[in-house]
């Protein structure tokens, strides 16, 4: 429909007096045709036209003495006189609007909710209730639908760039970066702008990952504002993304010089320590940062990541619901709590929790835009898609679900990394895979799910996990090929794999051949790369240096063809890897696996062991690093392992 069209039809439902089909109307030219000029003016002799006044029915004086009555903590004796006098007179707008403010901030956002919506109900043309409900939206956690209603009152107040900076905020929590940074973009000419704008300006754009353009403008801006203790944490947090951690620790040491009573500065120092496994150090300034803002929830959330990281998960448990105490929307805190929980076997309280993780801001997978149903799993069977989020170890990790789901649903969908559709075709011959360009409808679809929520329907201890093992097979005639066509006169085959890709944290996860040249050396084993990168380069130098060869089979693609992979994994005797997507496909294919893990930042809620046996893999055996960055001991108790089973 055009431009002309849709004015046509929104003028019609205002003649009408269908005042919210025609504010429908218009927020739909404003999202299509932004820039559009007739529909401010438009706006502007609809508001003349059908705007009613809101009678005031108190002064200003008496409205701040309710507000100093609430900070007194008398906010029910407010709501009890705002209700008194609503029951005189059902149709005070302005008393249903300070009751929907006062239930949020008594933290009843349901009723608050409701007086919002009423208040819109009587007045639709004052655009500072839909702010209101925006608001109360925003605090349950109805982001989409915050978003909507902040829409209605940016065009009851087109030139209103406060709307426009709460609206940018929203899109970089639904995590729409590039959305909220066109946005910005124009804020940031404004003259005089709010420094709150230029570091949520700088805020959105280290969460859309663009480092440089962060320096790249602080230094621009700070040239006026050298002083700035914020712009210099923002700096040091930039360099800090960009792993550059000595230079982020100095930028931060010198916003403290600035300004050393700022409690966010010594908890970014604080993660600076973390990233290079100085624990006391990290731990210092989480408790300088906590010595400041006792309730920080930034700090809170990193010295309870940092006990995690030491191996003290109760510790950590204990420190997370604390910061959820005093902290409201702390999703982060949230996903973090859940991963200690999952780790402890705790998946009662750790599944919900879990469901948190589309809000953190460490967690990169985007939720399915959809208005499909959430699959239950009481209600009637249903075409059931499964779309899958996060990396291929975790697609995998959950995949072992698929054969419980079965008695529950007429037809599965699913939506998954293509490189996985061969290997489900095994153990799920009946699947539909659904490609990027699919349109969902309720037609035949009629629930959804992501993978990650599946875990929740069948687990709730450790048992569960037992009748799941070895839930993926390898095509055994490829592996019966390769392996005829293999030849070496060792006794056993290992497939290794000693590297992860992991952008956040892969440099954490991953060892070098050099640290693994005692397991290596080992006469009676023959070692196949499975890598899924080029490592040519890099087992030819260690060749060269050592006359050791780790062997390729070059007729398998390791990164494209997961499904040779499966079977190179399966023509092995056993597997030493870390933690990567093979770790997650050997366990899954039940192969004896010997796991090396990192102590720190890279280690992972589903790598739980008991007597370092892996609890959700039963054949991967865990060996992890007793210091942060020293795989000393590791490598020490594998050759020992190695040498007890596999030397004669």
């Amino acid at each position: 429909m055009s431009v002309n069209d849709l004015f046509i039809k929104g003028n019609k439902l205002f003649a009408e007096k269908n005042f919210f089909g025609g504010l429908d109307i218009f927020k739909e030219i404003w999202l299509k045709f932004p820039k559009n000029k007739r529909l401010k003016e438009e706006i502007k002799i609809k508001i003349k036209k059908f705007k009613v006044p809101v009678t005031e029915t108190y002064s200003k004086m008496e409205i701040e003495e309710f507000f100093n009555l609430k900070k007194l903590g008398k906010g029910l004796t407010v709501l009890t006189k705002l209700t008194d006098t609503l029951k005189k007179d059902q149709n005070d707008t302005l008393t249903i609007s300070l009751l929907g403010n006062f239930w949020a901030l008594e933290g009843d956002y349901k009723k608050a909710i409701y007086f919002h919506r009423l208040a819109i109900e009587k007045h639709p043309f004052e655009s500072v209730f839909y702010l209101n409900l925006s608001n109360s939206l925003k605090e349950i956690n109805k982001l989409k639908e915050s978003l909507n209603v902040l829409h209605y009152a940016k065009i009851l107040s087109l030139s209103d760039k406060n709307i426009d900076y709460i609206m940018a905020k929203l899109y970089t929590d639904l995590k729409n970066f590039s959305k909220a940074d066109l946005i910005y973009q124009e804020l940031i000419n404004i003259k005089n702008i709010s420094k709150d704008i230029i570091y949520s300006y700088c805020d959105n754009l280290i969460k859309y990952k663009k480092e440089d353009d962060v320096i790249l403008f602080i230094k621009t801006f700070q040239k006026e504002h050298i002083n700035d203790s914020t712009l210099k944490s923002i700096l040091g947090l930039a360099y800090y993304q960009k792993k550059q951690f000595e230079l982020a620790k100095s930028i931060y040491l010198e916003s403290i010089n600035l300004n050393n009573k700022r409690s966010k500065t010594y908890s970014l120092l604080g993660d600076c320590f973390l990233a290079v496994g100085d624990f006391d150090n990290a731990m210092l300034n989480y408790h300088k940062s906590l010595d400041i803002h006792p309730n920080n929830k930034t700090a809170l959330n990193n010295l309870a990541s940092l006990n995690y990281y030491k191996g003290d998960l109760s510790k950590a448990e204990k420190i997370f619901e604390l910061s959820l105490k005093h902290n409201k929307n702390n999703y982060d805190a949230h996903f973090n709590l859940a991963q200690c929980q999952l780790a402890q076997g705790n998946f009662s309280k750790g599944w919900v929790n879990y469901r948190y993780r589309w809000f953190a801001s460490q967690f990169n997978s985007i939720k399915l835009n959809t208005n499909i149903p959430e699959f239950n799993l009481k209600k009637n069977k249903k075409n059931l898609l499964l779309w899958s989020e996060q990396g291929i170890g975790d697609q995998i990790l959950f995949l072992r679900f698929l054969k419980e789901l079965e008695p529950h649903i007429n037809n599965l969908f699913i939506k998954i990394d293509p490189r996985l559709h061969e290997i489900i075709c095994r153990i799920y011959p009946k699947i539909n895979f659904l490609d990027k360009n699919y349109k969902y409808g309720r037609n035949v679809i009629n629930a959804q799910m992501p993978i990650g929520d599946i875990g929740s329907l069948f687990v709730t201890n450790t048992s569960c996990l037992i009748k799941n093992k070895n839930y993926l097979t390898a095509d055994d005639t490829l592996t019966k090929k390769l392996k005829n066509n293999f030849k070496t006169k060792k006794k056993y085959i290992c497939g290794l794999s000693w590297i992860s890709k992991n952008k956040d944290i892969g440099d954490k996860k991953s060892i070098s051949l050099k640290i693994l040249k005692p397991i290596l050396s080992i006469k009676n084993i023959e070692f196949l790369d499975l890598q899924y990168d080029d490592t040519h380069d890099e087992r030819k130098k260690f060749y060269d240096n050592h006359k050791i060869k780790i062997n390729k089979i070059e007729t398998i693609d390791n990164f494209n063809d997961l499904n040779g992979v499966a079977s190179l994994i399966d023509m092995c005797d056993f597997i030493i890897t870390v933690s990567n997507t093979n770790a997650h496909l050997s366990g899954a294919l039940g192969k004896k696996t010997y796991l090396l893990l990192p102590k720190g930042k890279g280690r992972l809620w589903y790598w739980s062991s008991k007597n370092n046996k892996s609890i959700w893999y039963p054949t991967i055996e865990v060996l992890q690093q007793n210091v942060a960055g020293s795989w000393e001991t590791v490598i020490n108790n594998l050759s020992r392992i190695l040498k007890d089973n596999y030397i004669e």
